[in-house]
């Protein structure tokens, strides 16, 4: 019996040869989570894990659908799905002091025209406006948390107030919040 030739082995080798990545899309994308949410306090929501491309932008809490087509004459239905709009934008961050890219939905956009700018959006205290940052949001959220940018503005913000370091109220002080705090219901 004949041995095939080197040039017949590579040509046949070609042919069963794998053209995508060996590890799985998913494996993938929780590990590029897990490295993004890795300096940060834990997200307090629950992530969504029925579109994942949400992880990776601020999509406000926007999700793919799925819905018919009907055809007017013959009710005839087709599958079909609706899409976020999904804008890949460069928008300026006054607090980090540069533009961050990201995937970001045209209702966000419109939102963070609305509020003054992507750092006025990320630091909404809002339950609502932190359960649609998803957890790329929550992590530029921690980094201009961080910065001396914000700390001036909490530290103006405070003196404003009347606050400081040493005029904070404490329990012993206030007799209707120490009343909470003892009482056992």
């Amino acid at each position: 019996m004949a041995t095939p030739s080197a040039t017949t082995l590579q040509m046949f080798s070609r042919v069963f040869t794998r053209a995508f990545h060996a590890s799985s899309v998913t494996s993938a994308s929780r590990a590029r989570l897990k490295g993004l949410l890795e300096d940060v306090p834990p997200y307090p929501f629950q992530i969504k894990h029925t579109f994942k491309q949400s992880w990776f932008g601020l999509y406000g809490g926007k999700h793919i659908q799925f819905g018919n087509n009907v055809g007017r004459e013959s009710n005839f239905k087709t599958r079909r799905r609706w899409l976020p709009n999904i804008r890949h934008k460069s928008l300026w961050s006054q607090a980090l002091g540069k533009a961050v890219e990201l995937d970001v939905t045209a209702n966000v956009l419109r939102t963070i025209d609305k509020v003054g700018g992507l750092d006025k959006y990320l630091l909404g205290a809002k339950s609502a406006r932190l359960k649609e940052l998803g957890p790329m949001g929550w992590a530029l959220r921690w980094k201009i948390m961080n910065t001396p940018w914000y700390k001036k503005q909490m530290q103006t913000e405070m003196e404003a107030l009347g606050l400081t370091e040493t005029t904070k109220p404490t329990t012993e002080e206030t007799p209707v919040a120490a009343s909470v705090v003892n009482s056992n219901p």
